[in-house]
């Protein structure tokens, strides 16, 4: 038989290999990704496109925004047009975050100690195997206007741009029980669908505006992060977050921002605010700021997984402090938009 006669049975065979293999699988994802060299940041790692020739910075942290598993992280990279790229896992390291309270003393009593081990890929998607937390906070109007597509769908982006909305204190992004070893993968651990009482929803919708008009974004953050902790129900978890973003937008670090919206702040001057609150320098690294260019968008605090909600915020961080990275913020000034039309 001809070659040319042989071409169509091998395309053939190709596609039904192809059929038969399962497809990879991307989905949103967070935390921070900090490079460990100057690789490339793609617009499609398929094509292997990448507009101006855009790099990773060694040392620095991108926000993660997806992750596939073909070994892609979708991050944020500032300054990039797109500011949406694809890196390769193996350019650095991802570090995930996830969440679950229980009671005043957080999501689990303090010195309790964690639950039997999972072994195996199966602990990343075991609830209550965190080994501490991530409280996310937004600044809802710098995220709106400055995060690249941060107003794509979301009417609370709307409302605040029409000025049917003023946001002017840190909302809820999530609270994420994390465990480390499994980087941005802890999450996802199955469970009830999420389901919140009128009141909660009334009680919460200020500080997560997405549920002033919906409940999608609240759905995911029940699915990835509050599925993972078996303490508090859906109703307490959500109520729990909202009251540990009010105590840290009512620290000395939080008033700082808010007297400031509309204009500036210095990054120096906010960790000085945080070391006045905690009487110590050494919880710098449990606090993150992210920025979209100059402008706050997102401020990380970690927290242990016995933390002590309700009191100082030095006992909320606990006394060993919990190491984070990636801050995506550059220079001293940090811009703290206001809501509304610019």
């Amino acid at each position: 038989m001809r070659l040319s006669a042989l071409f169509p049975v091998r395309l053939a065979l190709a596609s039904l290999a192809l059929a038969v293999l399962p497809s990879a699988w991307a989905g949103p994802a967070s935390g921070t990704f900090t490079a460990s060299r100057a690789c490339e940041a793609f617009q499609s790692f398929r094509k292997s496109t990448n507009p101006g020739d855009v790099k990773l910075s060694p040392g620095t942290g991108y926000a993660i925004l997806e992750s596939h598993d073909a070994g892609w992280t979708r991050v944020q990279v500032p300054g990039a047009k797109p500011a949406e790229r694809w890196v390769a896992n193996d350019c650095g390291s991802g570090a995930s975050t996830s969440s679950s309270p229980a009671g005043n003393t957080g999501g689990t009593a303090p010195g309790a100690p964690m639950p039997a081990p999972v072994s195996g890929r199966a602990v990343c998607q075991t609830p209550d195997q965190y080994d501490g937390f991530v409280l996310a906070m937004s600044w809802q109007p710098g995220f709106c206007e400055w995060t690249p597509g941060g107003k794509r769908g979301k009417p609370e982006c709307e409302a605040m741009e029409s000025g049917q909305l003023t946001v002017t204190h840190l909302t809820l992004h999530g609270l994420w029980p994390n465990r480390q070893s499994c980087g941005i993968s802890y999450g996802n651990c199955g469970g009830a669908p999420l389901k919140l009482s009128k009141e909660t929803v009334a009680y919460i919708g200020p500080w997560m505006p997405n549920f002033l008009y919906e409940s999608k974004f609240g759905q995911y953050e029940w699915a990835k992060h509050g599925t993972c902790q078996t303490t508090l129900d859906a109703d307490a978890y959500f109520r729990r977050a909202v009251d540990l973003v009010k105590q840290v937008d009512e620290s000395e670090p939080g008033q700082y921002i808010r007297a400031n919206i509309g204009g500036t702040i210095s990054r120096k001057a906010f960790y000085e605010k945080l070391k006045d609150a905690t009487g110590s320098d050494q919880y710098r690294d449990s606090v993150t700021l992210l920025c979209s260019g100059r402008y706050l968008t997102e401020i990380r605090v970690r927290l242990p997984r016995d933390y002590k909600a309700g009191g100082s915020l030095k006992e909320l961080l606990g006394d060993t402090p919990q190491r984070g990275g990636g801050e995506t913020c550059k220079g001293d000034d940090i811009r703290i938009e206001a809501s509304g039309r610019r």
